[in-house]
C-alpha cells in the first residue's frame, strides 16, 4: 500500500547503519518526522533506506511531499508499522478539476457539489 503526504521536515534523526546478519551486506537507514500544515498539524516518522539517503537528500525545515510504502511486520507476538519512503518530491500546488473538491481536502460545510449541466457536451463527445 503506498501514501502520500505533504510537510516539513521537523527532525532528521540519527543515521544507522550495520551488516545484515541473513546477507552480510551493508545496510543504512535514517528515520526523519514530518509535520503536515494545517489548524491541526499531524506527525509522521518514516524512513529512508541505503542510497535513497542521498538521493532524496532531507534536511530539516524543507517542504517535501513523499511517497510512503505501508508495510507491517511481526516480532515476539508484537505487530509494528513501517513507513518507507520510496519518493520525495517538491510540493505542488494542489489544483481543482471540473469544481471538484481535491484529493486529501475537505469541502467547505454545507458546500454542494458542482455537477455540469445536463445538456453539457460530454469530452469524448
Amino acid at each position: 500500500m503506498q501514501i502520500e503526504l505533504e510537510g516539513k521536515i521537523i527532525k532528521a534523526l540519527e543515521l544507522r547503519s550495520g551488516l545484515s546478519a541473513r546477507t552480510g551486506n551493508e545496510w543504512r537507514r535514517r528515520d526523519y518526522v514530518l509535520e503536515t500544515p494545517g489548524q491541526y498539524p499531524r506527525k509522521c516518522v518514516f524512513t529512508v533506506a541505503d542510497g535513497n539517503i542521498d538521493l532524496f537528500n532531507l534536511t530539516e525545515g524543507k517542504m517535501v511531499k513523499v511517497t510512503l510504502s505501508v508495510d507491517a511486520h511481526e516480532y515476539e507476538g508484537r505487530w509494528f508499522n513501517d513507513f518507507r519512503a520510496i519518493g520525495v518530491a517538491d510540493p505542488v500546488a494542489t489544483q481543482t478539476v471540473g469544481g471538484a473538491t481535491p484529493v486529501g481536502t475537505t469541502a467547505p460545510i454545507g458546500a454542494q457539489p458542482q455537477t455540469p449541466p445536463s445538456n453539457a457536451a460530454l469530452p469524448w463527445e
